[in-house]
């Protein structure tokens, strides 16, 4: 039986999955999500609410349930390169041009460079539900 989570997310990355540019969103636990991204399974739905931002400034919902979507897998890294060498740069979009770019990025999300060390970081391939 399949889960149904709500998470926060920016404008942008939310057009880009609604058009279909991206395909992969990349999450690690964290003290502000109320999801354990280790029980996540193929199947389970994601409901993206809109926060303000970026820069991260709290989780103010300014859309709640702006885009629903399915999980298709969700693949486990140790860090950013492992990630990002194993599902290549455009699961950042067009935002760095190499994977150093890449892992300086990911760090620079709120808490990331804290919480990787500790429980990994996930590669979460979505498909949006029509």
């Amino acid at each position: 039986m399949s889960s149904t989570y709500q998470l926060e997310i920016y404008k942008k990355p939310l057009k880009a999955i609604k058009s279909g540019l991206k395909r992969v969103e990349i999450r690690t636990n964290n003290s502000y999500e109320k999801i354990n991204y280790d029980e996540l399974v193929p199947g389970d739905l994601i409901s993206f609410q809109i926060i303000a931002g970026p820069p991260f400034n709290g989780l103010e919902v300014v859309e709640a349930n702006a885009l629903m979507v399915e999980v298709i897998s969700v693949l486990k890294y140790k860090d950013p390169r492992e990630l990002l060498e194993q599902e290549g740069l455009e699961v950042l979009s067009t935002l760095v041009t190499n994977i150093d770019e890449g892992i300086k990025l990911l760090y620079s999300f709120h808490e990331y460079e804290e919480m990787i060390p500790l429980h990994g970081i996930y590669a979460i391939h979505i498909r949006p539900v029509t």
